[in-house]
């Protein structure tokens, strides 16, 4: 096996690791929402942000690990977050193809737009309207980001076009 097949499998394990961790997540919330779906307070909106915050944290590690692996580096300054995940629908000729469909970045600006609200306030300040947003959208973003990334990992091991 030639060393450029070696580098990229290893990438391809590197972010089917960190889609593994995403995918607990997953679970660890489908389990919370059935054992607390009746209720809802204060507490229940900070753990579900908290979830939704975590979703987009793990995406951008994936999308670290392929940018700063594969196109060079990290974006820097203000706005670095936006831009790497619009770095990530866009294809780099003769690099790589996009990551991610423009469909999917749609989504998940807005869990990065919502993961900055988490970040930067205080839990009581959290705008339900918005997490219930997310939570209508969380399932379907999941499955999409997953899909699209097993893609673009077949990708790297060399198995599509």
């Amino acid at each position: 096996m030639k060393k450029n097949e070696l580098f990229l499998k290893r990438i391809g394990n590197e972010i089917l690791s960190e889609l593994e961790q995403i995918s607990k997540l997953i679970n660890e919330y489908d389990d919370f929402i059935r054992k607390y779906s009746d209720h809802m307070d204060l507490y229940l909106v900070r753990v579900k942000a908290s979830f939704m915050a975590d979703f987009y944290m793990g995406v951008e590690k994936i999308f670290k690990i392929i940018v700063e692996e594969i196109n060079g580096g990290t974006p820097r300054g203000e706005g670095w977050h936006k831009r790497l995940l619009h770095t990530m629908s866009l294809e780099v000729k003769g690099v790589r193809p996009s990551v991610i469909s423009k469909e999917l970045y749609q989504d998940l600006l807005k869990f990065l737009g919502f993961r900055h609200v988490v970040r930067q306030a205080y839990g009581f300040q959290l705008d339900e309207k918005k997490l219930e947003e997310l939570e209508k959208i969380f399932v379907k973003t999941w499955k999409r980001f997953s899909r699209e990334i097993k893609k673009f990992c077949s990708f790297l091991d060399g198995t599509s076009g």
